[in-house]
């Protein structure tokens, strides 16, 4: 195998490795928003319940004069409920580990990135070194968790778009983000042609 190929091998496992790494980063960071979200909730809400539940009811007739005994003890009966279905919920989901798992493998991509880049500036690249980085790429996927490929797509998408806003930036560095955003939907819209050659070259990536 030819030096030019070996590096385009590490080339190309470069750009799956940045790919994954991005996919793996924004899941883990989702499975923590809603992991602390709802950890959030069920401290805040079992907190308020044992308020309420050694608080008396005529303490809130005035902003409630329809309460009685009887309902208060049901709407903190029901409130209970709906704490402890959350506190259950956030459990079984397990999101915390869920984010810890994906954000390391996230980080390790990360290594891999580095160390891509640099065998991608040797002047000789053995077949040693791409074995050695192929071996390193596959371990890393086999321990990772399975990407929904819902979230592949979409994150998929979003690193093109990245990838498209950087070259741009390189020629006009000024240029407005959101406007050129705006100008490719609007493009995309009114220009099938492009579109369907945007999707023939996606398949063929």
């Amino acid at each position: 195998m030819s030096h030019d190929i070996k590096k385009q091998e590490i080339k190309n496992l470069k750009k799956k490795a940045e790919q994954n790494r991005q996919m793996h980063f924004s899941i883990s960071k989702k499975a923590n928003i809603l992991h602390k979200a709802l950890h959030t909730v069920a401290l805040i809400g079992s907190s308020i319940t044992a308020i309420l539940t050694f608080a008396e009811f005529s303490t809130f007739i005035p902003w409630f004069p329809w309460l009685t005994d009887g309902n208060y003890k049901l709407i903190i009966g029901l409130f209970a409920g709906l704490i402890f279905i959350i506190t259950i919920l956030e459990e079984y989901l397990g999101l915390g580990q869920k984010a810890a798992t994906h954000e390391n493998i996230g980080k390790q991509l990360t290594t891999f990135i580095r160390t891509a880049s640099k065998l991608e500036t040797y002047e000789t690249l053995t077949q040693a070194d791409l074995d050695q980085a192929v071996v390193e790429y596959s371990s890393i996927n086999e321990s990772a968790p399975i990407i929904p490929d819902k979230v592949f797509l979409r994150e998929k998408q979003r690193l093109y778009i990245k990838i498209e806003i950087s070259k741009k930036l390189e020629q006009t560095p000024h240029m407005s983000i959101s406007l050129f955003l705006i100008k490719m939907k609007l493009r995309q819209l009114f220009s099938p042609n492009d579109t369907q050659n945007g999707n023939r070259e996606n398949q063929n990536d």
